[in-house]
């Protein structure tokens, strides 16, 4: 891991997050750039793979794949839903992992209900291999 890029990343996540950006501190740390697609209803978050996101192993730790997934899905509630919604529940199912490119999460509606919805997302690798299956439910809270 190099410090100097460490301690610039860290930096700017800091200005991003004291300037009320909506790039959150660990969005900006972990350089998320998501997209939306309002005619099929997704949202796709891609994000590079980093040193910061690896076990002991050297593999991509679970949480962070866990929470790259539980992002996009709930981006895709707050924007297709129109109402900031929290996650009751994940399930995750790790299939395969990656240690260097880009992860691409993929997250659409399986059912979207009044209060409850409920969201797949997918995770693959830059050559388009499966890596991750979560599937969440999510609930509205209300116009914010």
């Amino acid at each position: 891991m190099d410090e100097k890029i460490m301690i610039n990343k860290t930096k700017k996540a800091v200005q991003a997050h004291n300037n009320a950006s909506p790039d959150l501190f660990l969005y900006s740390l972990m350089d998320f750039e998501f997209i939306y697609d309002e005619k099929e209803e997704t949202v796709t978050l891609v994000v590079p793979i980093t040193d910061v996101m690896y076990n002991q192993l050297g593999y991509i730790h679970g949480g962070i794949m866990a929470y790259i997934a539980d992002t996009a899905m709930g981006h895709l509630c707050a924007a297709f839903n129109n109402e900031p919604s929290v996650t009751l529940e994940l399930k995750t199912q790790f299939i395969k992992t990656a240690t260097s490119g880009t992860l691409t999460a993929k997250a659409s509606f399986i059912k979207k209900g009044g209060h409850v919805q409920f969201v797949e997302c997918t995770i693959h690798n830059d050559k388009a291999q499966l890596l991750n299956k979560i599937t969440g439910t999510f609930y509205s809270q209300g116009k914010a």
